[in-house]
């Protein structure tokens, strides 16, 4: 790790609640939620981290956060690193529905400008032609009503010290968890369906988003970069992830001149990463029915292309989930809850940035 090189880690954190306090009908005692705490705290002090994004921090996130800190900076203590310590914090808006559950950034350097999206941006609708109907008659498309994201995403300036700030955008998109209902007898395949809808329609409200925040930010300080990281619980070839990226060519960049339309996607850590780093990689973040997939990532604006080091996931851990449940409660109390993550941790790494 070079000296001037920023280290960004994103974590799903996994259901991570204050003690006693219910989700799912589960609950940490107080020994259960220190052990995750040390666990989360280990991994970021052990990848020499600069900035932490989270997702799945419970309803008192700011507890969550004071202790993720004060474990941090207790462990460097023992070891000074020379850097700040963590003492800047923002946890962004829950979901409207469900277990209050929502992203949060945790960081050494100060965070300002924080917003959290929690609804599609204005003008923005998904909307579906009645099949055989005239296209030209607007009465014929039906609108999705989708208008809010199933989690809201964070947005920040991160400015480390006398550089040049960035732009962190965190987000949590739809799982594919089946959103069944009573009418349809819970039909899984329906409710595939819908969840699929929903985080197709998140991803394309928040390139909308794009659209038009990455212009203005060109115009205001062409040399301030946009990161983007999160759980988008799917993989990088999906159609939301494709989205998201924005307009694309088949050149990874950055050459002679960068078009109009490079300034406006987005690029893939994990791409940047097989190709500069070990080509032969298999990245994956999260197994699912002996299924291995990337479903927590990174991307960097064209800023960064020149100055990314790599793209680290950390999984060992995800082999060991089950094991590492507590045992102290029954089973079904059990399947939300454990002193590690279900989610391998995204680490990138910045040079020139410090």
């Amino acid at each position: 790790m070079g000296k001037t090189s920023l280290r960004l880690m994103f974590m799903n954190a996994e259901n991570l609640f204050t003690p006693e306090q219910s989700f799912y009908g589960s609950r940490y005692n107080q020994k259960e939620y220190d052990l995750k705490i040390d666990w989360i705290s280990s991994m970021i002090v052990d990848q020499h981290v600069h900035v932490c994004a989270l997702s799945e921090i419970g309803e008192d996130s700011s507890q969550c956060l004071n202790d993720i800190m004060a474990a941090v900076n207790t462990k460097e203590a023992e070891k000074p690193t020379g850097w700040p310590s963590f003492s800047h914090k923002k946890a962004f808006n829950p979901g409207a529905s469900g277990t209050k559950i929502r992203v949060a950034i945790i960081s050494r350097y100060p965070i300002s400008n924080s917003e959290s999206l929690t609804k599609y941006p204005d003008g923005f609708q998904v909307d579906l032609l009645k099949p055989g109907s005239d296209s030209s008659v607007p009465a014929n498309w039906v609108t999705v009503p989708s208008h809010v994201y199933s989690r809201p995403i964070g947005k920040a300036t991160i400015t480390p010290t006398d550089k040049t700030p960035f732009n962190l955008f965190v987000v949590h998109l739809k799982s594919k968890r089946p959103n069944t209902s009573s009418h349809d007898n819970f039909n899984s395949a329906i409710g595939m369906a819908r969840s699929a809808i929903q985080r197709n329609i998140e991803a394309a409200a928040l390139r909308y988003y794009l659209d038009w925040f990455l212009p203005i930010q060109y115009n205001d300080n062409p040399k301030i970069p946009t990161i983007l990281v999160g759980d988008f619980n799917d993989v990088p070839n999906s159609v939301p992830l494709e989205n998201i990226r924005g307009p694309f060519d088949k050149k990874l960049g950055p050459s002679k001149k960068w078009t109009n339309k490079d300034k406006l996607r987005l690029i893939s850590g994990g791409r940047l990463h097989l190709k500069k780093v070990a080509y032969e990689d298999k990245l994956f973040s999260y197994v699912h029915e002996e299924h291995f997939s990337l479903i927590d990532q990174a991307f960097v604006s064209q800023h960064l292309v020149n100055k990314f080091v790599r793209m680290e996931i950390y999984n060992d851990h995800v082999f060991r989930h089950q094991a590492l449940k507590t045992g102290s409660q029954p089973a079904i109390a059990q399947q939300w809850k454990t002193t590690v993550s279900d989610h391998g941790v995204v680490l990138i790494e910045l040079t020139r940035m410090l």
